[in-house]
């Protein structure tokens, strides 16, 4: 009970820290933390003289608060996103504002908010603060800068306000407001706002327009090596085009007159009506390199860090392979089994970026279905490349698996240190993957 009712004011607090920031300027805050000391101490006003700052800082409160009944007129705002983001590089993208009144304006600010969504209890127990052993016991306790960066990734960012000089009368005026994004996934934009200050410079006018948009964030991508695996080309039924769909449909190369045997499905019934015979569609199937990319998506009690690097160093394999004359399988465990390809032009690879923006870790163990998946289609697959999360004994047991079927393998682990009761166990060449060296650590895995 207790706990809850410290959430609540948390929220609370919250709450009421942004209503100010929104609604004053710096000016204005500064004034509001005054009128209180001042108040307080200037309660007896014959021992003190505090009582007229107190009445000051009131009278330019009210005369600022009343001056913003003023703020009117016509204006249309839009704002213009790119395709895409990628986390924490930032980027630029305009707004533009018409002014649709009969005077020129000065002195606008443009507010664009990104919708900020407020954990529930259960939520907040749940998500995990890698900065929260960081910080000193009280914050700890009480978790209000755990409560405040928890947000903060929610929302997925912030973007700074930007003032319009001058924009004429019945005219346009287009400015860049720059963003940095904190996770990948979407933003959902929720409002647009034109704010103007009073002449004090104290607290800030508003009008609020509704315009929602969402931005697909990418995960970071890696500059990775090409990776010189002993794998040879496989048998690919159905050829090159049917790689990344399922079924038993082929590469169509010729038509021939029918032969005794051949499927019914193969007959191509146009020129069949054309001829008065039968004519049969003419498959091929074909060989080459084909890589299957194991991602392990089970969390378990790991830091959610570890979990989004993994997400990278996938994102940077696949995006790599569109350049290269191979493709790649994307194999991991959501809410079912999921497989993708890419590489030679059978998937864009903005498909696959998109797909791994989204992607969310599984919280219970999935490795056996990850054993069945890589039995269904080892055969297809030259080498396999495992990204993990940790080296335990289940982890080992789907190596073991998977070093069955006599594949090339190259093992990933995004973790800082072995388990040290097991290590000396581990038969396998894994390359560890540090968490503040991502990229050195990639290059050099050959």
């Amino acid at each position: 009970m207790m706990r809850r009712l410290l959430y609540g004011n948390l929220k609370l607090v919250y709450k009421t820290s942004q209503w100010m920031r929104h609604r004053f300027t710096s000016n204005g805050i500064l004034i509001l933390l005054i009128m209180p000391i001042a108040g307080v101490f200037g309660f007896d006003t014959r021992s003190t003289l505090s009582f007229q700052i107190f009445s000051i800082t009131l009278l330019l409160l009210i005369t600022a608060i009343c001056y913003s009944f003023f703020f009117r007129g016509r204006y249309l705002i839009k704002r213009e996103l790119p395709d895409y983001g990628t986390v924490d590089t930032p980027f630029f993208y305009l707004c533009t504002v018409t002014n649709q009144n009969k005077k020129d304006k000065k002195g606008l600010i443009i507010i664009d908010q990104l919708r900020t969504r407020l954990p529930s209890l259960s939520q907040f127990k749940k998500i995990k603060d890698p900065l929260d052993s960081k910080r000193n016991k009280v914050d700890q306790i009480i978790g209000y800068p755990r409560l405040v960066n928890v947000i903060r990734k929610l929302r997925g960012g912030s973007i700074k306000p930007v003032t319009l000089d001058f924009i004429s009368k019945n005219s346009e005026a287009s400015t860049a407001l720059s963003l940095t994004p904190l996770r990948r996934g979407y933003l959902y934009f929720d409002s647009l706002k034109l704010a103007q200050s009073d002449p004090l410079g104290i607290y800030l006018a508003r009008k609020t327009f509704k315009s929602t948009d969402k931005l697909l964030i990418l995960p970071r991508i890696y500059k990775v090596p090409r990776l010189n695996l002993p794998g040879k080309r496989t048998y690919q039924r159905g050829g090159i085009n049917n790689a990344a769909s399922v079924g038993d449909s082929q590469e169509f190369i010729s038509l021939r007159d029918y032969r005794p045997g051949d499927p019914l499905k193969a007959i191509h019934w146009r020129s069949f009506a054309k001829n008065n015979k039968p004519i049969v569609k003419e498959y091929q199937d074909e060989f080459f390199i084909r890589y299957g990319l194991l991602l392990d998506t089970w969390l378990d009690d790991l830091s959610p860090v570890l979990f989004e690097d993994a997400v990278s160093i996938a994102a940077s394999f696949m995006s790599s392979q569109q350049e290269r004359d191979s493709i790649m399988d994307l194999m991991f465990i959501g809410e079912k089994a999921y497989r993708f390809t890419s590489g030679r032009n059978l998937t864009d690879t903005r498909n696959i970026l998109e797909i791994l923006a989204c992607i969310e870790p599984d919280p219970e163990a999935n490795l056996d279905r990850l054993e069945v998946m890589i039995e269904q289609h080892a055969q297809e697959c030259s080498a396999i490349i495992c990204i993990l999360l940790n080296i335990d004994e289940s982890r080992i047991k789907l190596l073991n698996k998977i070093s069955t079927y006599s594949l090339p393998l190259k093992i990933l682990c995004v973790t800082d240190s072995l388990d040290k009761n097991i290590a000396h166990d581990v038969n396998f060449d894994i390359h560890m993957i540090r968490h503040n060296e991502i990229q050195h650590d990639l290059t050099r895995l050959n």
